[in-house]
């Protein structure tokens, strides 16, 4: 089951990839007599562009015996390697190769001779210095004009050739690093293990994808935090914004300090006080309510 669904999810991705357009340029070009022994990592073109039919480029017409045939395969990663084919042309199969250009003389597959009356022939260009390379080829049996988008190539035994230029992205190269510079490099690596291996003597945990903490080490501060005043008002707990804060004078302010003259003060006689009202109001009260305690009468 598990296998099953792996496939389904491979034919998924294959589908979508080959769903997305190549803007590749195409390295290497070759030509076989059966599109299904098409080489390693070659597309065959098997099919016309605008009416889906077989796309034969030798195209004669045999009454008696084998049917030859020929069929364009295109690979955007074989070929000579930093190469790529920058244009294409077609000329006639005796027409002598135009200067630069790449010729197929043979068939991939069977070895035979590979055109009649008219032949396909490329250009490659080293990718670094090309501004524009083939990304795509069609062939056409009825249309005589290329599509848009597409460049004419010309035409083999009524099939009509055609190409797509794309302009090919420049990255800049990394530069090589020189001997001696990975010399010094390596000499200050071996440096650093040394440094390392004197400054921590003890071998090293082994690395973890989350810290480790060591089971001695406190989470918690050792000195528990003072507890702000609380002021009760009904049920609610309100704490203001100088909790904690010590009310006292800065000591930069006391060297100003004066004395002060008291402005009111209380005799001995005057603090003296008998409570004489209020015992007449609660005497009152019980006279009125019998049932209530008096604290100050039993």
């Amino acid at each position: 089951m598990l296998k099953s669904s792996t496939q389904q999810q491979k034919n998924i991705l294959n589908t979508v990839i080959d769903a997305l357009p190549d803007n590749r340029p195409i390295t290497s070009l070759q030509l076989v007599e059966e599109f299904e022994k098409c080489p390693k990592h070659f597309q065959p073109i098997n099919k016309t562009y605008d009416q889906d039919q077989d796309a034969d480029l030798w195209r004669e017409k045999m009454l008696i015996g084998k049917r030859t045939t020929r069929y364009l395969c295109q690979s955007k990663s074989e070929g000579l390697p930093g190469y790529i084919v920058e244009t294409l042309k077609i000329i006639n199969e005796k027409e002598i190769t135009p200067e630069g250009f790449s010729q197929l003389t043979r068939t991939a597959d069977t070895e035979q001779k590979a055109w009649r009356k008219k032949q396909l022939v490329y250009r490659l260009a080293k990718k670094g210095s090309a501004k524009q390379a083939v990304t795509d080829i069609i062939l056409c049996s009825r249309l005589r004009q290329a599509p848009e988008g597409f460049t004419l190539a010309g035409d083999i035994n009524g099939i009509l050739v055609c190409f797509k230029l794309s302009p090919v992205p420049h990255r800049p190269s990394p530069s090589v690093p020189s001997r001696q510079s990975i010399t010094d490099l390596e000499k200050t690596i071996e440096n650093l293990k040394i440094q390392s291996s004197v400054s921590n003597p003890d071998p090293q945990p082994e690395e973890h994808e989350y810290e480790q903490l060591l089971s001695s080490y406190q989470l918690s501060p050792k000195r528990v935090a003072p507890k702000p005043p609380i002021y009760s008002t009904g049920t609610l707990n309100i704490h203001t914004d100088v909790e904690g804060v010590p009310f006292m004078l800065n000591p930069a302010l006391k060297k100003y300090a004066t004395d002060m003259p008291a402005i009111y003060e209380l005799t001995g006689a005057q603090l003296e006080y008998d409570f004489h009202l209020e015992r007449q109001v609660l005497c009152t009260t019980k006279s009125q309510n019998v049932q209530l305690t008096n604290p100050f009468f039993h």
